[in-house]
């Protein structure tokens, strides 16, 4: 039993996620709708990516980006700020998601190569961030159209009258 509660305090936000998903269970009982609540295209894609990403990481490409982006910055915080904002403006073409899963290991990588792994965290949440602060300007993206116009609640008819105003907007972006 200590060996299982080391291991529950040690996985902290594994245990979290369990303790949740068992409280929710109770809130909406599990019915044969539960499994028709995953996107299992949208998670295999996301498992694709991650696995092309953990294969580009094998192979150096990340190492070799690394190494040209570090030659290139002088302090610290241009790596930092480089990497933050490559989330930033990938996320206009991109989803966050993917931004993210691209550009995390990226980061990873850059601070080890730049002995700035102390630095890992800040940069990671900046980079979490960031995609949010770019869907906050005017819509940045393509993806975003998409998302909006597939949903139901938003009909063509009421996204495109919204869209000139914020046209010069999206030259940040592209």
């Amino acid at each position: 039993m200590k060996i299982i509660l080391a291991w529950l305090k040690k996985e902290l936000v594994l245990t979290i996620a369990w303790v949740l998903a068992i409280v929710t269970a109770f809130l909406v009982p599990p019915d044969g709708e539960y499994i028709g609540y995953i996107d299992f295209r949208t998670l295999g894609l996301l498992f694709c990516l991650m696995t092309v990403m953990a294969g580009l990481q094998r192979l150096g490409l990340f190492r070799r980006l690394g190494e040209g982006l570090l030659r290139r910055a002088r302090s610290a915080r241009q790596v930092e700020a480089l990497l933050v904002f490559l989330c930033f403006f990938s996320s206009c073409v991109l989803t966050n998601d993917v931004a993210l899963i691209t550009f995390v290991p990226f980061a990873i990588t850059v601070l080890e190569l730049s002995g700035l792994r102390e630095r890992l965290i800040p940069v990671v949440v900046m980079q979490t961030i960031a995609p949010t602060w770019a869907v906050c300007s005017p819509p940045s993206a393509t993806p975003r159209i998409c998302t909006c116009t597939d949903s139901p609640g938003c009909p063509w008819a009421v996204f495109w009258p919204l869209q000139p105003p914020m046209l010069p907007c999206r030259q940040f972006c592209w």
